[in-house]
């Protein structure tokens, strides 16, 4: 997404005739959408759920405190292709599709939940479907703190495990998380998470110097 929005911010994607093919209906992709609409981009956005499915983000958010979001969710439902004739409007959904393959020439091929297939071209492709975190800087990158034992991390299925006031991982003091690997997926959970994780430390670092004031810190006294 970031590496979408420096481009755009450079020009380097006004005139181009074919459309950015934007895949996924979570926040992210609903940015990268308000991005392009903005700037007067065209989008053709791929997604697999039903415009009516009760899992979607945008039903889970009030409409007015987030209107920019269900614009993207209003234009989801609203724009979607019936046929070739609006593929080059500013803006063209194709719910319960999924891209099967990217070709050369900056072509995709779509399918449809029922089995048709169609073939598109796009000027630039963002999939934007989620992630796995990368733990390998811990034991067994990471399969022992979530909250199913011995299973990956994942931001949905499977994320540490933590207390929910400090954040920290309930199966190994010291270690904090947050953000999607606790299964905070939408960004404006984070400030909580940080000023969690920082009332913590900060609790634990007045406790330790008011042992040390008194005499019980053990010790050379060095902190």
């Amino acid at each position: 997404m970031s590496d979408f929005g420096a481009a755009v911010s450079k020009g380097k994607l006004r005139g181009k005739a074919d459309p950015v093919l934007i895949v996924g209906a979570g926040l992210t992709a609903a940015d990268a959408v308000l991005c392009a609409y903005n700037n007067n981009i065209p989008v053709i956005h791929v997604f697999r759920r039903r415009v009516t499915d009760s899992s979607l983000i945008f039903k889970q958010l009030p409409k007015k405190l987030y209107p920019e979001y269900h614009k993207v969710y209003h234009m989801m439902c609203t724009q979607s292709h019936t046929g070739d004739s609006n593929l080059h409007s500013a803006y063209t959904s194709f719910p319960e599709h999924n891209v099967l393959s990217f070709k050369p020439e900056m072509k995709c091929v779509l399918q449809s939940a029922s089995g048709l297939k169609k073939i598109l071209k796009f000027s630039v492709a963002l999939v934007l479907i989620g992630s796995h975190p990368n733990l390998f800087f811990l034991k067994d990158q990471g399969h022992s703190i979530g909250h199913h034992l011995n299973q990956p991390i994942t931001c949905k299925g499977n994320p540490i495990e933590i207390d929910p006031y400090t954040y920290e991982c309930t199966k190994e003091a010291n270690l904090f998380a947050l953000g999607p690997l606790v299964g905070d997926n939408f960004v404006r959970f984070l400030k909580g998470g940080a000023l969690g994780v920082a009332r913590c430390l900060a609790i634990r670092q007045k406790k330790k110097h008011e042992l040390m004031g008194n005499g019980d810190g053990g010790g050379d006294g060095v902190p």
